[in-house]
């Protein structure tokens, strides 16, 4: 047998590793007729009680680079609709009759590695598995070998680069142990030599690959370890079983202690990945409980804060916020069977929240929800949108981020991971240098950006984010943007450009796919289900405001919706009030009042009931204003 032979892996950027050149696979051990190799000592797949709760694609979901091309080509996670889909030819018609398993490895990388991570065959076992019909594994089988002969030849010739290396070999382990386990039954001996061939062919990769890396925050690494765990545990008896577990766990404790905040949150920054990596953790623990292996330390309590993190991080819609490389991933599945997997899971109160450790915060009530997220790291999957913030009203996006596109995608670089693109303010016109060119990984840095003051009680939350002078895109002005909810009346908008210079500032507004249009008084409308206006505290601080076209991403497509620009320009300090009101709210008269020492608004309705609001500037002892004080952050009189 020949030894396969790899080069020495290679840091990407900061992104993760990926194989320097090619490899080589070795035969498939067709040979391999160890005691137990087919089945005999295999252990426990802990998995068949979601079986017939969950499509594949819902009980493990997918990293981002997958489920934007997914849902280009099959458009769903059904699995009965992947299985028909698929054997009416969809891939040829997307990859070419015969199927050309190389044809977009230059162009088109994630579509590439889509094909080659096969995350369409558990698919078919599950349909078996549910209707005992076995054909479906005959379908199943007859596509891996061809996948596995043709693919084999390309390598030795050294026409692909990708297939044989990181995340492919990963989730080809997965799926490949999913289809062994479900189609056990009926899958004949030389169907599992086959597939067992595979996987120890895979997962002596496993522990070159991902077992010789230096330990990273990566998700690749720590999914990496899930791979080495499922081999390792489903196939004791496969060579190396003991070391597959071993550096699975140690990878996967890193990445518990290190990729990990305190609170929940990943480093990473990425909340479409979130169900991805939960899974990670969620499938490690089932393993080595199963098996009565020894479990990553720590991991029961991470568990335990990923839960806490979705429940009070999801949208009102169930999914994930598209901010960053994000899909809206649902989150039902993944919390349940957190839920069900631990036993004994309370459910969180879901209320306006701070993730200090992460920097990003909810305020959230009856009808509001409101994410806000200061941007404190900036690079690689995370975005330029500094104390950006989403809202959402009576479960209807209002004001949301742009998202994000399939990585193959040249509107990534263009449009999604730039300034512009997001809730936030241009100053002289500046967006982040860095994620404002055309190279597709920006290198990620920390920013000084962050939330600085988080209040909440029955009546109001109070949450203000500052990004510093020092912020090359900040034009040397310090800015403060508070945000305010009041009952289930009111969210406040306030920003405070601190300046002795002359500044342009452009507020960006980006709207789902609604009406946005001016009314009198330069009060904006956005008008869906329901109304929502945008009423400016001082109209003559506004030297314009332009509604035009931008782009939102809707279920990984790129949709036009309005945006809108709220031009103005000073010298010196700037403070701006913008209140965001819904239609069916008694009309209100604002007053704002400004000094060195602060800000204050007063919102008079019709009734004549008064709201106070008064924001002194950081530091500030004491602020007046309206006839009222304060010495705390923020105080609210009604």
């Amino acid at each position: 047998m020949d030894k396969r032979l790899f080069l020495k892996t290679v840091l990407a950027g900061s992104i993760g590793y990926a194989l320097s050149y090619k490899a080589y696979p070795v035969s498939l051990f067709a040979s391999f007729n160890e005691k137990g190799s087919t089945g005999e000592n295999a252990g426990i797949f802990p998995f068949l009680p979601f079986i017939s709760e969950y499509n594949i694609g819902d009980y493990i979901p997918k990293d981002q680079g997958g489920k934007f091309v997914q849902m280009e080509i099959f458009g769903t996670e059904e699995d009965a609709v992947i299985v028909k889909k698929v054997q009416e030819g969809i891939l040829q018609y997307v990859y070419g009759d015969p199927i050309n398993w190389v044809i977009f490895e230059k162009l088109e990388l994630e579509k590439s590695v889509w094909l080659a991570r096969l995350y369409f065959l558990p698919s078919f076992a599950r349909m078996y598995y549910l209707k005992k019909d076995k054909s479906y594994l005959d379908f199943a089988m007859q596509f891996l070998r061809k996948w596995y002969t043709e693919n084999a030849a390309l390598a030795k010739a050294g026409k692909t680069r990708y297939n044989w290396t990181d995340m492919q070999i990963a989730w080809r382990c997965i799926h490949l142990s999913w289809l062994y386990f479900l189609g056990e039954k009926e899958l004949t001996q030389s169907d599992k030599q086959f597939i067992i061939g595979i996987l120890k062919n895979h997962s002596e990769v496993l522990l070159e690959h991902f077992g010789e890396q230096p330990l990273n925050e990566f998700n690749h690494q720590a999914h990496g370890a899930l791979a080495m765990l499922y081999t390792g545990t489903l196939f004791p008896y496969m060579p190396h079983a003991d070391s597959l577990v071993k550096t699975a766990n140690r990878i996967l404790e890193h990445h518990i202690r290190r990729a990990f905040y305190e609170d929940g949150g990943n480093v990473e920054q990425m909340f479409g990945y979130y169900p991805f990596e939960a899974h990670l953790f969620r499938d490690a623990y089932l393993l080595c409980k199963s098996n009565n292996i020894a479990q990553p330390q720590r991991i029961e309590e991470l568990l335990r804060k990923m839960y806490d993190f979705i429940t009070n991080v999801k949208q009102p819609d169930e999914t994930m916020p598209v901010v960053n490389d994000s899909y809206e991933m649902p989150t039902s599945p993944i919390r349940s069977t957190i839920a069900s997997t631990l036993g004994n899971v309370s459910e969180s109160c879901i209320a306006s929240k701070l993730f200090a450790e992460t920097q990003i915060g909810t305020l959230r009530n009856r009808s509001w929800y409101v994410l806000a997220n200061p941007a404190k790291t900036i690079g690689a999957h995370m975005h330029a949108g500094r104390l950006a913030f989403n809202f959402c009203y009576k479960n209807m996006p209002v004001l949301r981020d742009s998202g994000c596109c399939n990585y193959d995608d040249p509107l990534l670089v263009t449009w999604y991971r730039t300034s512009k693109a997001h809730n936030t303010v241009l100053i002289d016109g500046k967006s982040d240098a860095a994620t404002s060119t055309d190279i597709l990984w920006a290198a990620k840095r920390e920013t000084g950006n962050k939330i600085t003051d988080f209040e909440k009680n029955e009546d109001y939350t109070f949450l203000r984010m500052h990004s510093p002078a020092s912020e090359e895109a900040n034009s040397s002005v310090e800015w403060y943007r508070s945000l305010v909810l009041i009952n289930d009346k009111y969210l406040i908008l306030h920003d405070f450009f601190k300046t002795a210079g002359k500044h342009d500032y452009e507020l960006l507004f980006h709207f789902d796919k609604a009406k946005a249009s001016l009314e009198q008084n330069r009060i904006l409308s956005v008008k869906k289900e329901e109304t929502i206006f945008f009423v400016p505290a001082d109209k003559n601080k506004i030297k314009d405001i332009e509604i035009k076209e931008g782009l939102i991403s809707i279920g990984g497509k790129t949709e036009r919706a309005p945006m809108a620009v709220y031009r103005m320009k000073a010298t010196g300090d700037l403070h701006s009030f913008i209140v965001f009101a819904p239609k069916n709210k008694p009309e209100i008269h604002l007053k704002e009042f400004i000094s060195a020492d602060g800000a204050a608004l007063q919102m008079k309705e019709k009734n004549n009931r008064t709201t106070t609001l008064l924001l002194p500037n950081t530091g500030c002892e004491h602020f007046s204003a309206f006839g009222k004080q304060t010495s705390g952050n923020v105080k609210i009189y009604f």
